[in-house]
This record gives structure tokens, C-alpha cells and sequence, in this order.
């Protein structure tokens, strides 16, 4: 038997470089946007789904420097709201210190101004007992009681604080509402309620008043320590509002809200710096004028203030706004919208503060009440050591305490006629009541959440099966963001947005 003869085959070496040659041909986009055009047959059809293609992507790349240019652009639009926010907030606060008293002080000559003032008059007895109650705490004690915290516990002790000022701030504005309202003298059942309900603004007033005060000396902590760990701590909760708020979803209602609490959470911040200011300027004043001519004292102290607090105060503050820029330029890239949008929230903010200021308070959930409880208690020690130390007599010190209140009261004038300027020219260019929001207001394309997106095709694919006809499965197709936006802006309004009201997901 003839043995078999091996037939001669080819040896095929093995082509080593094969991926490698592959991976650096490969481009990173492809630019033959045929790969994912089904072919018609037609090749004049082929060129015109090839051009539309390309055409999509150049609109898509468009879009998307659009949304890198307003991340840049929204820090002034973004700032201008804040500037007129805080300015108008400062002009609620002076209201206290200028236009309440002079109205209680007028009506004490006028009778018939006296059912007017009625509810001036219950608001004054609750801060008064609330700030009686608050300057008994020894504010010295609590001072070193934090300072000798370790870090951890400082940090719970910042978050339990915020938590318990949001609560008490949502809680206050209720009651206080409820207290102006039933201003009037009843007789039976009625007043028993009026007295139940003027004790607990008293106990509200005096349990925030307590928390505001246990967050100012804990800052005055902070800025006072010549190590940087309570300063680092601020830092790291500043930057934690990053990682709570970007990769979420956000309607209008929802970005108003939050733009609405970095106001008042940047508005008790100077508040509390300018109450940490007085009371270190006057101590390292007084310190200073026991060894120091006169002449010197206060030139030595200003520079040691400005010195020992200016680095930790521009960091806080300076963090606080480039946090909230960072925090509100990743927001609006992902639900894309545009910078806009924030001078909708301005028109809507100047309306409120032109024609009824009750109204713009509520709707920024400012409690001024409590605000005034925490300066009364914590700056009063201060004014006492610094008038002792400015004048011996009582009627210079009455006369120095008389030319304050006037300056400060046409202060108030000034910026209260200043802001009406800056809304009469807001609305006199956009309109007195536009505060609509349309599709004008956002960046073509579907919002994402930020992890990533689906495009139009991929959720046709997702949601059409193999048999059904394209038609009938675009008629059964779901809604996508960009309709459900389009016809939730169509039913509500801006104007209903306040601090405290559950118009979105959630509250900030």
C-alpha cells in the first residue's frame, strides 16, 4: 500500500502587528458617516443622509461650545443677581435698626397710629424677650467649649447647625405670619390663642437666635485659630454642595430654589464676618489702649485685625463664591440652560422688592427677625466696652448713639432709592411682567444628568421592536425630557417659587 503523500500547504505566518497596525489606522471619531447610515441603494439618497449626519454633528458641536462659553458667561449674570439679592436683604436688615423704631417712636405721639402699629409693637416684645433670654448665655464659655473640639465633631456640629437653621427658618416664617395676622385684641378662647402663639414666636426667636449665635462663634473659631484645620473644615463643606447638587436633574423651579438659598446662606455669612469684625476690632482695641498712646491705639488695631482676619475671611467668602459659580455652571451645562435664565430670577426678585417687601421675604425665607436677635446679643458687649472706652458722659454717649441712628437711617434711604432705580430700569427694558420661560431660555439637545445620554436613535432602538413599522413606533414612543420640559414650563410659573414651598423634587 502506497503511503500517502502530505499535500504541500502554504505555511501562513502569523501577523504579529495585526491590532497594533489596526489600532494606530483607527481614527478616534470616524469621519465616513456612512458606518452608521443604513445603505439605500441610491447613492444620490446615501449623499443627502450623509450630509444631514454631518450636518447634526456640527449643530451638536455647536451646542456644546455654546454650553462650555456660558459656564464663563455665568458668573455675571449669575453675580449681578447676587449683587442686588444681598443689597436688598441688607435693606430688610437696616429696617430694624432705622424704620422700626422711628414708626413705634412717631405713633407713641400719634394715638391714632397706634392700632396701625400694633403689630410693630408685638414684634418688638418678641425680640426684645428673646434677646433678654440670649444675653445671659456666656458667650465666652461656648467660645472655648468649641475651640477644644476635635475636628470630626466640629464637622457634625456644622451640619447639625445648617440642619437646624433651615428647620427653625421654615418653622419661624409660619409662625411669625401667623402672629402679624392675629395683631388685635380678642377677648375669650382667642386671646388664650394669641398668647400661646406670641410665646412660641418668643421660643422660636430664642432657639434660633441660640443656633445663629453657636454658628458665629464657631466661625469666629475658625477665623481666630492660627491653625488652618477649622478653615479647611469650612473649605470641605463648602465644596461637599458640589457633589449634593450638580449630578441631579434640575427644573426651573428647582434652580430657582437653590439659587434662592445661596443668597440667604451668603447673606448670614457677611452678616456673621461683620459681627466677628466688630467684636475682635473692639477688644484688640481696648487691649491696645492700655499700653499704646491714644493717638495709636486705633491705627495698631486696624492693621492687626486686618492682618490676623483678612487671609481667613477673603478665603471663606472668596470660596463661597467661586463654589457657587463651579456648582451653578455644572448645573446649567447638564440640564442646559442658559445664563439667562438668572436674570428671569432677577426681574422676578426686583418685582417683590419694588412693590411689597413682606413678599420678597418670604419668598427668599430671610429671617431677619432672628438676624437682628443674633447682632442685638453679640454686639451689645462690644458697644458697651467701645462707648465706655469713646466717652464718659451720658450725654455724649447719647449724642454719639443719636448721629448713628441718623446716619444709619439715611443709609437705608440711600440704598432703598438706589435698588427701586435698579428695578424700575430692569423692567423698563424687559418688561414689567415677563417672567415666562421658553424653549429660548435652554441649549438645543437633551439634557443629560451627567453620567451620560441617550440620543434620539438609541431610544427609538430601545423602545421599537423588529416588526413594528418606523411611523406606528414613533407615535408609541415616550416623551422625551425635551417635551416633558417644554410642557411643564407651559403649566407653571417662577412666580409661585418661594424658599420654603415643595414646588420640585426637593427643598435646597
Amino acid at each position: 500500500m502506497a503511503p500517502k503523500v502530505a499535500k504541500n500547504r502554504k505555511f501562513r505566518r502569523p501577523d504579529k502587528f495585526k491590532y497594533i497596525r489596526e489600532l494606530l489606522l483607527a481614527e478616534f471619531e470616524p469621519t465616513d458617516c456612512r458606518r452608521d447610515i443604513p445603505s439605500t441603494g441610491d447613492e444620490r439618497r446615501d449623499q443627502e443622509a450623509v450630509e444631514v449626519a454631518e450636518r447634526k454633528e456640527e449643530e451638536e458641536a455647536e451646542n456644546e461650545m455654546e454650553q462650555i462659553l456660558n459656564m464663563l458667561r455665568l458668573f455675571l449674570h449669575m453675580e449681578k443677581l447676587m449683587a442686588f439679592s444681598l443689597l436688598a436683604c441688607l435693606n430688610c436688615f437696616l429696617y430694624y435698626f432705622t424704620v422700626f423704631p422711628a414708626r413705634l417712636i412717631y405713633s407713641c405721639f400719634d394715638r391714632k397710629r397706634v392700632q396701625n402699629t400694633r403689630k410693630e409693637f408685638i414684634m418688638l416684645f418678641v425680640i426684645a424677650c428673646a434677646s433678654a433670654i440670649l444675653l445671659k448665655v456666656d458667650t465666652s464659655q461656648v467660645y472655648h467649649r468649641i475651640k477644644g473640639q476635635s475636628a470630626m465633631k466640629l464637622y457634625m456640629m456644622f451640619g447639625v447647625l445648617d440642619m437646624c437653621d433651615k428647620m427653625l427658618s421654615s418653622f419661624g416664617q409660619s409662625v411669625l405670619l401667623v402672629v402679624g395676622s392675629k395683631s388685635r385684641y380678642k377677648t375669650g378662647p382667642a386671646a388664650l390663642q394669641t398668647l400661646a402663639l406670641n410665646i412660641c414666636a418668643v421660643a422660636y426667636l430664642t432657639f434660633h437666635g441660640f443656633i445663629l449665635m453657636y454658628e458665629t462663634i464657631a466661625l469666629n473659631v475658625a477665623v481666630n485659630s492660627y491653625s488652618n484645620s477649622l478653615v479647611t473644615l469650612l473649605l470641605s463643606m463648602q465644596f461637599a454642595e458640589i457633589k449634593a447638587s450638580v449630578f441631579k436633574r434640575f427644573d426651573k423651579e428647582g434652580l430657582f430654589q437653590i439659587t434662592i438659598a445661596d443668597i440667604i446662606e451668603r447673606f448670614q455669612m457677611v452678616v456673621l464676618l461683620i459681627i466677628i469684625g466688630i467684636r475682635n476690632l473692639i477688644a484688640s482695641t481696648s487691649s491696645f489702649s492700655a499700653d499704646t498712646p491714644y493717638s495709636w491705639s486705633w491705627s495698631l488695631a486696624s492693621y492687626t485685625i486686618m492682618g490676623a482676619l483678612g487671609g481667613p475671611v477673603i478665603t471663606v467668602v472668596g470660596s463661597e463664591i467661586f463654589v457657587d459659580w463651579v456648582k451653578h455652571a455644572y448645573i446649567t451645562k447638564f440640564n442646559r440652560v442658559r445664563p439667562q435664565m438668572y436674570g428671569t430670577f432677577l426681574r422676578i426678585l426686583c418685582a417683590d422688592h419694588t412693590h411689597n417687601l413682606q413678599k420678597f421675604q418670604s419668598r427668599l425665607g430671610l429671617p431677619v427677625p432672628a438676624l437682628v436677635v443674633l447682632f442685638l446679643v453679640m454686639i451689645r458687649p462690644a458697644l458697651e466696652i467701645g462707648l465706655s472706652e469713646i466717652s464718659s458722659s451720658v450725654i455724649r454717649t447719647f449724642s454719639i448713639v443719636a448721629m448713628s441712628f441718623v446716619c444709619l437711617l439715611l443709609s437705608k434711604f440711600v440704598l432703598h432709592l438706589a435698588l427701586s432705580k435698579w428695578s424700575q430700569t430692569l423692567q423698563g427694558h424687559n418688561g414689567a411682567s415677563n417672567f415666562a420661560v421658553g424653549e429660548a431660555m435652554y441649549v438645543p439637545g437633551l439634557p443629560s444628568s451627567g453620567h451620560g445620554k441617550v440620543d434620539e436613535r438609541t431610544r427609538i432602538a430601545l423602545h421599537m421592536s423588529g416588526n413594528d413599522d418606523t411611523s406606528q413606533s414613533h407615535s408609541r414612543l415616550p416623551s422625551n425630557a425635551v417635551d416633558k420640559r417644554v410642557l411643564h414650563d407651559s403649566k407653571r410659573s417662577l412666580k409661585n417659587v418661594s424658599r420654603y414651598k415643595m414646588v420640585s423634587k426637593r427643598i435646597w
